[in-house]
Parts: structure tokens; C-alpha cells; sequence
């Protein structure tokens, strides 16, 4: 792989715009496609509606395209601890105030969740409650458990020897190829290589590397093959659809299809830096889309099933998206922000203050390692039998480097 030929773009408003239309794809999915939350026994109040947003479920895998591409240029020129803190100070503040305002909101008014218990909660301020066989707070954090897997697996396999573009793409074909032979038989492997997910990730670490080191053609067949499979993989999906479709089940598999083609062919685009944009609105555009992927389910149903009773049903889908994108913003200032900084900032501190984060291991001097050869070298330690003397050998301290602190900048 040839070198950069110029550095990453500190922030391509292009993905902050996707972001905002993937999460509005999968709002739209949820407050049109089920008849919970209005109260009609046969399906949707927005019937015409339907017919379109019954593909918004899809706007998850174009979230997880983005992640990979995200991901790899996040931890570019980072080390482990700081690629861990920010991901940490990214997923975490406004996921714990989604799920206790989830948690007051269902046991406040609950016409179409129940509670969970005080233990479950807490446990789900984890993030881990699918990991352990919890009930999530909120069914849409499924795709979290996904991401910390992902994470997990990025972390182990490139972070921990230092990213390279090398180890992102052995580690991206690698993943997608063990997805393949995943299966029900290996229930551990399944779930952590999460195989009908995995692609999109994929696609998104090679598109990464195409956006930053130019095209080849490893590159390209990868994100074709994560193509291909990513197609066979939601076709296993059955989503939940409107009661009376006018799409037939066939007609329904090509439109998925195609829509799953085109989230591959923009990030394609935005990969060879033929679809970009300057538009730095679109910042708070991004930063609105993980308060409002967090909070919109639950919460919104709610609110609809209370305003239903006074408004019609396309000025209560106004009414609330509109709503819960004020909150998203508010949340996104007054607690995402200000409590990740904090988060940050404690990392730093504990990187710098800590004796022991700081130590590297201990060098043995040349006189030292002679020894040891020497006494390896000896009858009694080639014979077991000989004897089982305990030989000890001089400490010798190596030399101390301090972590680099964490990256003081909002993490991507």
C-alpha cells in the first residue's frame, strides 16, 4: 500500500449528513411500520407512509458501514489506551442517560413497555446486558452489543500491536472470511463474530483504506465480496412490514437489495472523494444522531400513543420527530458533551498520574541473559530428574516510558 498522498480530512461533513439519514431511516421504521404505539389492530395510522418506511430498518447497516470507516480513521495514529478512551467517552454518556430516561419514562407510562427490574437496569448501564442475557432497556440498543464486538475484535487484532494499514486489511479479510464458517454449531464463535453483520463493517475498514491510500484492486475485491455477502445476509432477515403490503415478498427482496447497493455505492463515492461536502451545519446534524437512535424508540411510542388521541396521525409523526430532535440536541450539549470531556480528561490524568500504567517492562542486561544461557546450559537444568533447584536471577529495571495522553480533541 502506497503512502497517503495527503492527511485524513479532520472532518468529512458527509458522514455527519449519512449518520443523521441512517438514524431517520430507522425512526421512520419504528413509528410508521408498528401498530403498538397508535393503537390500531391492523398495523399502521400511516398506511401509505408505510410502504416506504418499511425498508428503514436497513438504515442500520448503513450506521454500520459508516462505523467501520469511522473506526479506522479514529484510531489512526493512536495508541490502544487512547482508541479505548475514545470510545469509551463516545458511547457512554449519552447511553446512560437514554436508558434511565427510557427507565422513568416506561415506569412513568407504561402502555407499551413494561420496566425492568432495578438489577436489569443497572446492568444495562453496562452496555453489556446482550453479552450476559439481560433484557435491554430499549430494544434498539441490539446494535450496540454489535459494535462493542466489533470494537473488541478491531482492538485485539490491529490496536494492540499498533495500527497499520497492513493489519486493517488482513484483519477486515480475515473477519469476513471466519464469518463465513460461523454457524449455529459454534454458538461462542457466532456471537462474537457477529456473521450477519459483519460485512458492512468490513466494507467500511477497506473503504477507509481506499479513502486514505488510493485504490487497488485487494481493496476493491474486498468491498465487493462484504458486497455480496452483506446481500445474502439480510436477505435472512424477515422485518416486521405493513399489514397489507402492495409489495410482494419478491418485489420486497429487490428493493432491500437495491438499497443496500446504494449505501455501498455512496460510501464508495465518499471512499474516492467523489461525493463530499462542505457544509458544516451538517456537524450538528451528526452529533443529533446517537441521542436520537437512543432515545426515539420507547420514548417515542409514548408520545405518540398519548397524542394520537389529539392530533392527526401525520402531525403526531411531525410533532414528535421534530420533538425528539430538540432533545437529541439538548442531550447532545448538556450531558453527551460536557460528560465526555470530563471522561477524557480523567483518562488523562489517571494515564499520568499512575506509576504503574506508566512502567514498561523489564530489560535484562546482556550480562544477565548470559547468565541465564549459561545455567540453562547446565546438567541439572537439562536433567528434570537431576534436581529442581530454583534459580534466581538479578532484577534488572528497564527504562520507564510515560503513555502518551489521550487525544484531547472530540473523538470521531
Amino acid at each position: 500500500m502506497r503512502a497517503p498522498s495527503q492527511a485524513p480530512s479532520s472532518r468529512l461533513y458527509v458522514l455527519d449528513g449519512l449518520r443523521l439519514v441512517a438514524a431517520l431511516l430507522v425512526v421512520g421504521f419504528h413509528f410508521t411500520i408498528f401498530a403498538k404505539p397508535w393503537g390500531v389492530p391492523n398495523g399502521s395510522a400511516l398506511p401509505e407512509l408505510a410502504v416506504v418506511t418499511q425498508f428503514g430498518w436497513l438504515g442500520v447497516y448503513l450506521f454500520f458501514l459508516i462505523s467501520g470507516f469511522v473506526i479506522c480513521m479514529s484510531a489512526e495514529g493512536r495508541s490502544l489506551a487512547q482508541f479505548a478512551t475514545a470510545r469509551i467517552t463516545r458511547l457512554y454518556p449519552a447511553y446512560w442517560f437514554a436508558v434511565l430516561a427510557t427507565t422513568a419514562v416506561v415506569t412513568l407510562w407504561p402502555v407499551v413497555a413494561k420496566p425492568l427490574s432495578p438489577g436489569d437496569v443497572l446492568t444495562n448501564l453496562t452496555m453489556f446486558q446482550d453479552l450476559i442475557g439481560v433484557k435491554r432497556v430499549d430494544v434498539v440498543y441490539w446494535t450496540l452489543s454489535v459494535e462493542l464486538r466489533f470494537y473488541l475484535l478491531f482492538g485485539v487484532f490491529v490496536m494492540v500491536r499498533g495500527y497499520t494499514p497492513r493489519r486493517v486489511l488482513l484483519f477486515a479479510a480475515g473477519w469476513l472470511v471466519a464469518s463465513l464458517f460461523a454457524t449455529s454449531h459454534f454458538p461462542l464463535l457466532t456471537k462474537l463474530l457477529v456473521p450477519r453483520d459483519s460485512a458492512c463493517f468490513v466494507a467500511g475498514m477497506a473503504l477507509y483504506l481506499i479513502y486514505r491510500h488510493g485504490s487497488n484492486i485487494y481493496l476493491w475485491g474486498l468491498v465487493g465480496a462484504s458486497w455480496l455477502v452483506a446481500l445474502e445476509m439480510i436477505g435472512t432477515i424477515t422485518p416486521t412490514g405493513p399489514v397489507h403490503n402492495v409489495f410482494s415478498p419478491t418485489q420486497v427482496a429487490v428493493v432491500e437489495a437495491a438499497v443496500m447497493t446504494l449505501f455501498f455505492l455512496i460510501m464508495a463515492a465518499v471512499a474516492t472523494r467523489r461525493f463530499a461536502v462542505g457544509w458544516r451545519w451538517l456537524t450538528t446534524a451528526g452529533a443529533l444522531t446517537y441521542p436520537l437512535y437512543l432515545l426515539h424508540e420507547f420514548i417515542g411510542w409514548t408520545m405518540i400513543y398519548h397524542l394520537r388521541r389529539m392530533l392527526p396521525p401525520w402531525a403526531t409523526l411531525l410533532v414528535v420527530v421534530l420533538t425528539f430532535l430538540v432533545i437529541s440536541w439538548l442531550v447532545y450539549r448538556l450531558v453527551e458533551k460536557p460528560v465526555a470531556g470530563w471522561l477524557r480528561r480523567r483518562f488523562a490524568e489517571a494515564r499520568l498520574s499512575s506509576d504503574f500504567l506508566r512502567q514498561s517492562p523489564p530489560v535484562r542486561s546482556s550480562a544477565a541473559r548470559t547468565d541465564l544461557d549459561r545455567k540453562a546450559a547446565s546438567p541439572v537444568a537439562a536433567d528434570p530428574v537431576a534436581g529442581r533447584q530454583e534459580h534466581s536471577l538479578p532484577a534488572v529495571d528497564g527504562p520507564s516510558l510515560p503513555l502518551a495522553p489521550a487525544m484531547a480533541g472530540t473523538s470521531r
